[in-house]
């Protein structure tokens, strides 16, 4: 792969002419060798790879069709990134929990559960409270960092029988990537 640097001929050239393929990465035209076809079957692995990789393509493309939505993700694009590339990074996965902070969760109306999440676009932050017997005490969404790092979840039901309480996070993207994550209380 090259990258064409102040190349009139080239500026904002994309697609294949013989065996090269030209294409825009933020404001260079980068020039690679043509790609051909493969000649063996796709395993079911690479056919759901394939799969993966035209859903987070059809997002990118309704995303930067839409001006808000594409110029929140090119306020997140590193430099030489495209909003398009940003928005194809989200849809390809799932958002990470970083860590559950329950040292402030003692059983009590209005304790405070903080979750760490990576932050890139994350939309929803939805909390489930099981006791160790798997009875729901409670259920609700955590609040969206005013800072940009944790997430804020306050407690509206008591759970009188704290040790081996189950706290379990879903952390949902804009793409609608989930990730799961829970934290069972030991000590009390």
């Amino acid at each position: 792969m090259a990258k064409a640097i102040g190349n009139l001929l080239t500026l904002g050239l994309s697609g294949t002419i013989g065996n090269m393929t030209f294409s825009q990465r933020g404001r260079d035209t980068v020039v690679s060798r043509k790609r051909g076809s493969s000649k063996v079957p796709a395993t079911e692995s690479q056919l759901d790879n394939q799969d993966k990789f035209k859903e987070a393509q059809m997002y990118a493309k309704a995303a930067i069709n839409d001006p808000v939505i594409k110029a929140m993700y090119k306020a997140h694009a590193n430099p030489g990134q495209s909003a398009y590339n940003v928005a194809f990074s989200d849809a390809s996965k799932a958002p990470e929990i970083l860590f559950i902070d329950t040292s402030d969760y003692h059983g009590q109306r209005g304790d405070i559960i903080i979750i760490k999440a990576d932050n890139f676009l994350v939309l929803l932050m939805k909390v489930v409270i099981r006791n160790a017997a798997g009875v729901l005490i409670e259920e609700g969404e955590a609040l969206a960092p005013v800072n940009g790092k944790s997430w804020k979840y306050k407690v509206t039901t008591q759970n009188d029988v704290l040790k081996g309480s189950k706290i379990i996070i879903t952390a949902i993207n804009r793409p609608g990537k989930q990730t799961l994550r829970e934290e069972v209380i030991t000590g009390c």
